[in-house]
């Protein structure tokens, strides 16, 4: 197990996504962000099966970081319950691990 987690959070537009990704970043919160391509979510809201484009993001951080992560991209986020989850790092290439260690927030 590393030092590291990833958190994957699902946004309506490339726009949001992007801007999501520039404030973690600038805040320190997360060390890289990986935008990824338009996908088709199908899911339950509110009693009704929905379908729409979103845009998934991979955020790779410190895992001491992860829940402030969260917390940043859900009150950053439009939607009222945000799809953001996060899971452990079980092993990395020990020279990006310390990159990513450096580039976040101490």
């Amino acid at each position: 197990m590393t030092e590291l987690a990833i958190v994957y959070a699902l946004f309506p537009s490339a726009g949001e996504a992007h801007d999501c990704c520039r404030t973690l970043l600038e805040e320190g919160l997360v060390a890289c962000t990986n935008r990824l391509a338009p996908v088709i979510s199908h899911y339950r809201w509110q009693g009704e099966i929905e379908t729409s484009e979103e845009h998934p993001v991979l955020f790779k951080t410190r895992a001491d970081l992860q829940q402030a992560a969260i917390d940043r991209i859900a009150q950053l986020h439009r939607y009222d319950v945000p799809a953001v989850l996060a899971w452990p790092v079980s092993a990395a290439h020990a020279p990006f691990v310390e990159w990513a260690k450096a580039e976040t927030k101490r």
